[in-house]
């Protein structure tokens, strides 16, 4: 019998998939969704990042730095230049996993070096923002070709430690320019962000003080690009693509190297145990420098070589020298008698004094005290020269005669002289550049102060008196200039009326050394409101103090030389006869019917006649090919015999 079809169809219940048929295929469409989700974000979301990092196995690009600009003298004397060094870099990345320590301790030992001193570079480097362990990490620069050849030998042991060859800069003459050249530096923390968006990398050097830092940009060039290929150890295989850099601009200096080194002798023959000084020669024609001399100094390649470090910390610790500091331009002194220059200059421009105004002196004069009413105060002149004329006046160096023309004189309520006063007298002094920064084309100077009623009130808040007048009049007083003002006054002197800007620079020079800028075509510079009448009679002046008590033992036969000594007291220990220490100076130009040079020198601790001028002596002599004198200094009479009277 055959059985009915309605019996073998299967009951309601096995009609349909079992729920567990239906769990089993949505957990395989939810695998299959998870793993193309996970597909699409290594593929979309992260694709690039992990391309990138495969290519970084195999594939690199480093910055190739651009040939940095080299730094001449006026007669192309080189300065700076760039010389090659070895450089141990370790790249984190080409290091197996477990083995940085064994790479670190075996590159020390081939260094001959802590390994600390390697680990705490490497841990600098990983701490940075923009770390990157692709990117070598320099842990040693200058290496000796010993070590490189040991490091060499032994490389395929060593992965991820290359050696390469990179550009230090190195100065010709580190001492003699230290000042000037200034020298590279690693780029601070401050400067990071900022440099980084001009291309610079973290672990580039650049200027950081002096000539370096001023004319960084254009000292540097263009970085370029190289793309290149690596083994599995991080040794270069091949290069791929290549943009090459831009080498920077060259660089002419106003300074004669040679003029620098003798400059340098004399002033360090004549400081004799005087704890610093400074010497500069100008051109008062156009504000070139061709020497400047600050010493103490240092060697300008001690900065940023390693294996000198210890040497670069004991000038960092020598607060006593100060080697490091550029006197010339930073330091700020009491300008004492060469101040006069100014003083008298006002006075002929104001109509306070002429050239046979006659003003007498008798060693002292007595002023009634504005601060204790009845108190007669003293000011001493340095000698009892009776009656003298501007030119005399100039030329004994008279703080009487000085006295008169900046504060006046009155007997009780009668007014015997009248003077410029503190306005006009600091009104002048800003106009000859004192008071502010003269513009130099290096970092580091400073201000320097003239002081007037308002200064006095904010910085003692005291009132101004009768006596502080007097004291600003000889350069005393709260008065302080650095050597380069003073240079700059007497230019102005010399060369008739201009106050240029005093420059380092002539002129850049692209790598086949055609002009790229021109400085020294057009000098900055501005009027001084003085007419040339009056800077003319303060010329004559200037030439008359070789006849007087101070400059006498300086006269040139055949080259005449206007100067002005100077000698200021600061605050310090008084002596057995309780006078206050000094510093010298001397400040002079030549010839001075048509002059090519000023000459400026400042002595520490020194006096104008007996240590600045004899230094300063011996300069002029030395640039216009006289015979030299012996640095020892003049033997002075006890009482100056004053200055006769011109013709």
């Amino acid at each position: 019998m055959i059985p009915s079809l309605e019996r073998l169809e299967p009951p309601p219940a096995e009609r349909g998939p079992r729920a567990s048929t239906w769990l089993f295929r949505g957990l395989v469409l939810l695998l299959f969704g998870l793993l193309t989700a996970q597909l699409w974000r290594l593929q979309v979301v992260d694709g690039q990042a992990y391309t990138n990092r495969s290519a970084a196995n195999w594939l690199r690009q480093a910055v190739i730095p651009p040939q940095r600009g080299v730094i001449y003298d006026r007669n192309k004397t080189l300065l700076a230049t760039n010389a090659p060094i070895f450089v141990v870099s370790i790249t984190p990345a080409d290091v197996p996993k477990g083995r940085m320590q064994e790479i670190v301790i075996r590159v020390s030992n081939e260094l001959r070096v802590a390994p600390d001193t390697i680990q705490r570079v490497i841990e600098a480097h990983q701490a940075r923002k923009d770390y990157n362990a692709f990117n070598a990490i320099p842990v040693s620069a200058n290496v000796d070709r010993e070590a490189v050849m040991r490091i060499s030998e032994h490389q395929l042991d060593m992965p991820g430690v290359q050696v390469g060859v990179e550009s230090t800069r190195r100065y010709t003459e580190g001492n003699l320019i230290a000042h000037i050249i200034g020298y590279m530096g690693a780029i601070s923390a401050d400067q990071a962000d900022q440099l980084q968006q001009q291309g610079y990398g973290l672990d580039d050097h650049i200027g950081a003080a002096g000539i370096e830092q001023a004319f960084e940009k254009d000292l540097r060039g263009q970085p370029g690009k190289r793309l290149y290929q690596v083994e599995v150890s991080g040794q270069e295989v091949g290069e791929l693509r290549r943009q090459d850099a831009q080498p920077g601009n060259n660089l002419l200096l106003s300074l004669d190297l040679d003029l620098q080194r003798d400059v340098t002798r004399i002033l360090q023959e004549g400081l004799r145990n005087a704890p610093g000084g400074a010497a500069i020669v100008m051109d008062p024609r156009n504000g070139e420098i061709l020497a400047m001399v600050s010493t103490p100094s240092f060697d300008a390649n001690i900065i940023g070589d390693r294996s000198r470090d210890d040497e670069l910390q004991q000038l960092l610790d020598d607060k006593e020298k100060t080697p490091m500091f550029p006197r010339a331009f930073s330091g700020q002194y009491p300008p004492g008698s060469v101040f006069k220059l100014v003083t008298g200059s006002a006075a002929l421009q104001e109509g306070v004094a002429n050239r046979d105004t006659v003003i007498e002196s008798k060693g002292v004069m007595y002023v009634e005290s504005d601060e204790y009413p009845g108190v007669r105060q003293p000011f001493k002149d340095n000698a009892a020269y009776g009656p003298q004329t501007f030119l005399q006046g100039v030329a004994n160096s008279s703080n009487i005669y000085f006295f008169w023309l900046g504060g006046g004189y009155q007997e009780g309520n009668r007014t015997i002289f009248e003077g410029l006063g503190v306005d006009r007298l600091s009104r002048y002094a800003r106009a000859f550049g004192y008071g502010a920064r003269t513009g130099l084309d290096i970092s580091g100077e400073q201000d320097g102060t003239i002081p007037d009623q308002t200064w006095k009130q904010f910085h003692k808040n005291q009132p101004w008196f009768k006596g502080d007048t007097y004291n600003m009049a000889i350069g005393q007083g709260d008065v302080l200039a650095t050597p380069l003002q003073v240079a700059n006054t007497t230019n102005v002197i010399a060369n008739g009326g201009t106050l240029y800007q005093p420059h380092l620079a002539r002129a850049e020079l692209d790598p086949e050394s055609n002009a790229v800028k021109d400085f020294s075509a057009n000098p900055k510079g501005r009027g001084v409101p003085v007419d040339p009448s009056n800077l003319a009679i303060m010329r004559q002046a200037m030439e008359w103090a070789f006849e007087g008590p101070w400059l006498k033992w300086f006269k040139m036969p055949g080259l005449r030389v206007a100067g002005k000594t100077g000698t200021a007291q600061y605050a310090g220990p008084p002596d057995s006869k309780g006078e206050l220490p000094t510093h010298g100076w001397f400040t002079s130009f030549a010839p001075a019917d048509n002059p090519e040079i000023s000459v400026t020198v400042f002595v520490e601790s020194g006096s104008g006649t007996n240590d600045a001028s004899p230094i300063g002596a011996r300069i002029i002599r030395r640039y216009f090919h006289l015979p030299d004198i012996p640095p020892d200094p003049p033997q002075l009479p006890p009482a100056p015999q004053p200055a006769p009277r011109p013709a």
